[in-house]
């Protein structure tokens, strides 16, 4: 007697766990009470891949013919996909003064899973005017991330902050005028 199992798609969320979707025997005679139960499930890797191995171990009959039966293994194999987890890169921008620029200075941060290695990266990030004002909208372009488990997520590739920029102060020196003799 066969099990046959099929296993359940996931979002990555970093770890091998898998789920059972369903459960079948290949060999039970006419209309014998016989049915497959129990198992875990656990894929290979948690990597996000398509066709990813998933192994259930641990699988029993039940049923008043359970008896009658013997499973040529208490494992089987069977193949489910883990998809990748979209990952939502924010910014923080910080205040400065005002220098006649659109430049910002920003922070990312990102909802990654605890433990995944990852860095994330920006190409651009400038004030919307060089004028000065409070909450002033920065735009943040070319998110990108890199690391061991990138590979494992999918990334905005844009965000927005806000900062204030604040007058500059101005020295003003007076000078004396001399006069002739």
């Amino acid at each position: 007697m066969t099990a046959l199992v099929t296993a359940n798609n996931k979002v990555y969320d970093g770890t091998t766990a898998a789920t059972i979707a369903t459960r079948s025997l290949n060999g039970v005679l006419g209309s014998d009470n016989v049915s497959l139960s129990g198992g875990t499930a656990s894929f290979a890797t948690k990597t996000a891949a398509p066709g990813k191995t998933v192994t259930v171990s641990g699988l029993g009959l039940s049923g008043t013919d359970a008896g009658n039966y013997q499973l040529a293994s208490s494992t089987s194999t069977t193949t489910a996909d883990i998809t990748a987890r979209s990952l939502t890169v924010s910014a923080t921008g910080a205040n400065k003064v005002y220098d006649g620029t659109t430049s910002a200075t920003i922070t990312l941060a990102d909802n990654r899973i605890a433990g995944d290695s990852l860095a994330t990266s920006y190409t651009s990030a400038s004030f919307a005017s060089k004028n000065v004002g409070t909450a002033k909208t920065i735009n943040i372009n070319g998110i990108s991330i890199a690391g061991t488990d990138a590979a494992n997520y999918t990334a905005n590739t844009t965000a927005t902050a806000a900062a204030d920029i604040t007058a500059r102060s101005l020295s003003v020196t007076r000078h004396r005028r001399q006069q002739g003799l």
